[in-house]
């Protein structure tokens, strides 16, 4: 199968000369298109028989799509495989079968502990600062193929599986490494912005906090920056990052400037990292409704979004939400 995002590049260049803003929330923009962003993959050392990848699976259609395989030259087999508690609560990593289901207009995380991209028998070690060659197969949009980074296994954090995340200095919790594919020009119903996946923490009568989270994906060739995030539910709506700080004590503070998009890419908005603190409720945020966001670019514009309110996962796979939404 070959990938169905491959067009010309004429509407792209005359949005780029008029300026033109496109912002996609859920359900706004036709873009068939699901891809890997942030992916990497870990470092082995000489001899070692298996690697492993991660990344985050989007979907940026308005139908659901199926991770069902992924393939390599770097090894003589890739499977999907999960982590998850057996018997005796004992971690227990198996095969996904029938593959990894992602939602309209969202994503799933693959991660330490989750799912993940197993190498099994590795032609050659992977070696940091080279890269790795993945096609990726979906029931719907095709084969689409990427290249991701090798990380250093030193410079990450070694979990129970080969590794958890790259250290990236500010925080360990969101994996970073750019990623590149073969679609430098994306399909014309594409949005230049989407808001995937979000979701807001529920809160109880009394509770004068919560937070909301997301994937913000950027398909425009330069940077984007989200500048800030405003709700009638909150009397107070910052962006916020959880860090490590003095005495290895996660604390948390406001980002100066911004959340920085870079082009081409992706930032997840999620708990532990990055994320929307929503200070001074005005209600309770009971599990089922939903709240309405402006979120505001520094070059798109304002996007409206409504976002529903439901709890964290507990088995620590991103949230398949659905939320809809209006974009400017």
């Amino acid at each position: 199968m070959k990938a169905r995002f491959l067009v010309g590049c004429s509407f792209f260049l005359i949005s780029l000369l008029f300026g033109i803003s496109f912002v996609s929330a859920q359900g706004v923009s036709s873009c068939n298109v699901a891809t890997m962003f942030n992916g990497w993959a870990v470092s082995s050392p000489a001899g070692a028989p298996n690697g492993v990848a991660y990344g985050l699976i989007a979907n940026l259609s308005d139908q659901p799509d199926t991770l069902l395989s992924v393939s390599t030259d770097a090894a003589e087999v890739a499977e999907l495989h999960q982590m998850s508690v057996g018997a005796g609560d004992v971690m227990q990593m198996m095969p996904v079968e029938g593959g990894i289901p992602v939602a309209a207009q969202s994503f799933q995380e693959l991660k330490q502990g989750g799912f993940h991209i197993m190498l099994i028998n590795l032609k050659k070690a992977l070696m940091a600062g080279e890269s790795l060659n993945l096609t990726l197969t979906f029931e719907h949009v095709g084969e689409v193929k990427v290249v991701v980074p090798i990380v250093d296994a030193n410079t990450t954090n070694m979990g129970s599986e080969m590794t958890k995340e790259p250290a990236m200095g500010s925080s360990s919790m969101m994996a970073t490494p750019a990623m590149s594919a073969d679609m430098t020009v994306w399909p014309e119903g594409c949005a230049k912005i989407h808001v995937l996946g979000a979701w807001a923490r529920p809160a109880g009568p009394g509770m004068p906090n919560s937070a909301a989270y997301a994937l913000i994906v950027n398909l425009t060739n330069a940077d984007e920056t989200l500048l800030s995030a405003t709700t009638t539910a909150a009397s107070t709506v910052e962006l916020h990052e959880m860090k490590m700080g003095s005495g290895d004590v996660m604390q948390m503070s406001p980002i100066e400037g911004g959340v920085v998009i870079p082009s081409g890419g992706a930032v997840i908005l999620q708990p532990g990292g990055k994320h929307i603190m929503l200070i001074g409720l005005s209600q309770e945020l009971a599990a089922g409704t939903s709240l309405e966001f402006t979120l505001t670019f520094a070059h798109a514009g304002e996007l409206k979004i409504s976002v529903p309110v439901q709890p964290p996962p507990d088995d620590g796979m991103s949230m398949q939400a659905t939320p809809t939404a209006s974009g400017g």
